[in-house]
């Protein structure tokens, strides 16, 4: 994603990946090789399935008969420890089951289009410190019968393989969400909540994707929404775009499962740009008895990633963006992904004064730096009449001639505003809205860069 994707500074992690594809589909893979029959001792199975089930998993992100067999997904990155960059990532095959057993042999990373070297690999069998996962359900009236037995199933089968520190919580949704039970390690209190849910009236998909973003505090790390739905939304109040700003600006993983949608619906294309735009994934399910391979699917993925470590070559603190991207090569077969990072920043020092100076006889007047207010930082541009407009206040010392530039999180200019304005409205150059998230903003004078700093645009 331009993940309106990854919007971390040093010391967060970004959620945010590029170019990824993330529409994973059961069903029947032909594709003139018969049906896929996993015997790769490399995978490390996500589920136990009868053979018959096991031949029915198709990953429609490498396209209708594509030959890939190997994908990576690019979860995290962490710049706390810079210049040591921390990165996850998990590797699939083209069934969506986790690769396992790789190492430094299998990965390449660059930044910036340097490879970088030496670089540590360690897989991670399982989540450290757990993972928090919000179990949104459909179980609106369509749901009724064997759909949400099976769902209900799916559910519990998945709080069944929660570990150590794992914690989830239910939010079920029909003409409007509900929160069944809040974020807990107790097993008997998830599963008594997944059991007590009825079929009853619309589906609100937005609103409930709103509602689960709202039960995940900052706090929680290893974040995620599985959302399971037959159909697409006729409820709710808010919009698709509001309940997708919700989940990027929160960094939160959605993970879809379209459960009999028509392929390429107005559904399940909202389902797929949802998925793919919070750095999760779409599973088609074709009928309710794939639920519970997909929910173990999903629970592997979400335990099992690979931890990819290096120094950057470029140890400078300037503030500035680094795109990394990690490869992996699996038996010939290459897959990469990309995500990028905000290295911390440190002005630069005074420069030294060369001619030598008597301490006590003279004193060196240096001038101010320039003073600039940014007020309300943050500021959110909702045409509610409060704080839609953010102001850049220059310094007495501030030079009276300064043009201010908005860039995005990728570095790409977002708007340049007049020579002499000192208000920007959230918008670009175009006059769209922008996305939530911190922004980078510098204040020049004749070419020369007198100011830096950043402003966040929250909703």
């Amino acid at each position: 994603m331009d993940r309106n994707k990854k919007n971390i500074a040093a010391g967060g992690f970004d959620g945010e990946t590029g170019g990824r594809t993330s529409n994973w589909r059961i069903g029947t893979w032909l594709s003139g090789r018969g049906r896929f029959i996993i015997c790769s001792a490399m995978l490390v199975v996500l589920c136990c399935v009868a053979p018959g089930v096991a031949s029915q998993w198709q990953a429609s992100a490498f396209g209708a008969g594509s030959q890939d067999s190997v994908k990576l997904v690019y979860d995290q990155i962490n710049a706390g420890n810079f210049p040591r960059i921390v990165s996850l990532v998990s590797v699939l095959n083209n069934a969506g089951l986790v690769i396992g057993k790789l190492d430094e042999n299998n990965f390449i990373v660059h930044e910036d289009s340097v490879r970088e070297l030496p670089i540590e690999v360690i897989e991670l069998p399982y989540a450290k410190d757990g993972i928090n996962v919000v179990l949104t359900i459909d179980r609106s009236s369509s749901m009724t019968g064997k759909p949400l037995a099976d769902a209900k199933a799916a559910a519990i089968k998945f709080v069944d393989l929660m570990q150590g520190d794992d914690r989830s919580a239910v939010v079920s949704f029909s003409k409007t969400p509900w929160t069944e039970v809040g974020f807990t390690s107790n097993k008997d209190s998830l599963k008594a909540a997944i059991s007590s849910l009825i079929p009853f009236n619309w589906t609100a998909v937005y609103d409930a994707v709103i509602h689960s973003v709202k039960l995940i505090t900052d706090d929680l790390k290893n974040r995620a929404i599985i959302l399971l739905t037959d159909g697409g939304d006729n409820s709710s109040v808010h919009s698709y775009q509001e309940a997708l700003n919700a989940c990027i600006s929160h960094e939160i993983r959605v993970f879809c499962i379209g459960l009999g949608l028509q392929p390429n619906s107005e559904a399940e294309n909202v389902l797929k740009h949802l998925a793919a735009n919070t750095g999760g994934l779409y599973f088609y399910s074709p009928t309710s008895s794939d639920l519970e391979a997909i929910y173990q699917a999903i629970s592997k993925l979400l335990h099992h990633r690979y931890q990819v470590s290096y120094t950057t070559h470029n140890p400078a603190k300037d503030g500035t963006w680094r795109h990394v991207q990690i490869t992996v090569v699996v038996n010939r077969n290459t897959s990469a992904d990309t995500a990028r990072y905000l290295a911390p920043y440190e002005p630069d020092p005074v420069d030294p004064i060369d001619d030598p100076v008597d301490p006590i006889d003279t004193v060196v007047v240096r001038p101010p730096d320039p003073v600039f207010e940014v007020v309300p930082n943050p500021f959110t541009p909702n045409d509610d009449g409060y704080n839609d407009y953010v102001e850049f206040k220059k310094g007495d010392e501030s030079p009276n001639d300064w043009i201010v530039t908005i860039l995005d999180r990728s570095g790409r200019l977002v708007r340049q505003l007049p020579p002499g304005q000192n208000v920007w409205d959230g918008r670009d150059k175009s006059g769209t809205i922008m996305l939530p998230g911190t922004y980078l903003y510098l204040v020049s004078n004749k070419d020369q860069l007198i100011h830096r700093g950043f402003v966040h645009l929250i909703r």
